[in-house]
């Protein structure tokens, strides 16, 4: 079956692709792990040339691995391939602007026969684009088939070892390539903060209050409320900080469970967060964004003043988190790195409220 599904995308037979499509998800219901990541590393084979409806063998192969199948034969094409996909559709209002004199730009979600239309449009009138034929195609086609590119990324992005398998270079172009259309392609916005997830990330944590400092290493944490909320639990749970221990059900929801309490009550923070340079560390944002010093990671605690609250536990439902408590500091280690941290610049708005 999946060599008929690359015969058909080769062939640009949508029909018999669709059929061949539908064959195979029947048959995965009942696959088992090996064979479903077989048929992930045969779709991988034949992913890179696809191109319009037959993208959707990337949805494909994601299904594949929601239903165990492994990732990782997909680290070396799907995130390229989705990245050329992101980077083509930046130029597609531009191409299409010159090609058909400001006509209202095409709905992406417009199928096989906007895709037909568009394309044929920018093609006969390439030479006002600048671009070849073939870029012409390329450029049109990723205007109406990135969605699903960005559809099995984030399936894959969200295991920690695919994260694993993709190469550093890929994961930067990822990065940089969802953040040029993160602001009107909801998907890539999810996709630019899963390229930026931290792995196996040591932490410095540090109580100006008591004294005291912990070392932590983090993985698979998607943002800084999910932050938060973990190490409240990690800190304030055991009693190793003076404060309320944040509720069972706001670190389920930060966790495991499903990203929303029961009742929709909201999570609140324990303390506000700044990082080592004084910077505040903004619940809005994410653990890369926290600012090194002397090559560590570091936030320290301070009062929360007031209650600052949200409803969503963490952003990424099916990306398993984790952060590590490894040990306290010693005293003399504690003291040590808060000499080094600089004063908290309290510009928050709790900050300048007390």
């Amino acid at each position: 079956m999946f060599d008929e599904l690359e015969a058909s995308a080769r062939k640009e037979d949508p029909r018999r692709f669709q059929q061949r499509f539908g064959e195979i998800w029947t048959v995965a219901q009942d696959l088992g792990p090996e064979e479903l990541t077989a048929g992930v590393e045969r779709i991988g084979t034949f992913l890179g040339g696809c191109w319009g409806i037959f993208a959707k063998s990337a949805v494909l192969a994601g299904a594949l691995v929601e239903r165990g199948g492994s990732p990782v034969p997909l680290a070396g094409v799907l995130p390229k391939r989705a990245a050329v996909a992101m980077e083509r559709r930046v130029q597609f209002p531009g191409v299409w602007a010159a090609a058909t004199r400001g006509r209202p730009l095409p709905d992406p979600a417009g199928g096989l026969s906007g895709l037909v239309d568009a394309g044929m449009r920018i093609k006969k009138k390439a030479k006002r684009t600048g671009l070849s034929e073939d870029e012409c195609f390329i450029v049109s086609v990723s205007w109406f088939d990135t969605e699903e590119w960005l559809k099995a990324l984030i399936t894959v992005l969200a295991l920690r070892d695919f994260r694993a398998a993709m190469g550093e270079h890929d994961r930067i172009r990822v990065r940089d390539a969802a953040a040029a259309i993160a602001h009107d392609v909801q998907r890539a916005h999810w996709i630019l903060g899963l390229s930026v997830v931290l792995d196996d990330e040591p932490l410095i944590v540090l109580d100006p209050s008591s004294g005291r400092g912990f070392r932590l290493t983090m993985s698979g944490v998607g943002d800084n409320h999910q932050l938060h909320t973990l190490l409240a639990d990690r800190l304030m749970g055991p009693g190793l900080l003076d404060g309320e221990r944040p509720g069972d059900a706001w670190v389920a929801a930060a966790s495991t469970a499903h990203p929303t309490p029961p009742g929709n009550d909201p999570i609140y923070r324990r303390f506000r967060l700044f990082d080592g340079t004084g910077a505040y560390v903004y619940p809005e944002g994410r653990p890369a964004d926290i600012e090194r010093l002397n090559g560590m990671r570091v936030l320290v605690l301070h009062p929360p003043r007031g209650n600052y609250g949200w409803l969503n536990g963490r952003t990424y439902e099916h990306m398993e988190s984790q952060l590590d408590l490894d040990g306290e500091l010693t005293p003399v280690e504690a003291g040590d790195w808060l000499a080094r941290v600089a004063p908290a610049r309290e510009t928050d708005l709790m900050g300048m409220n007390p």
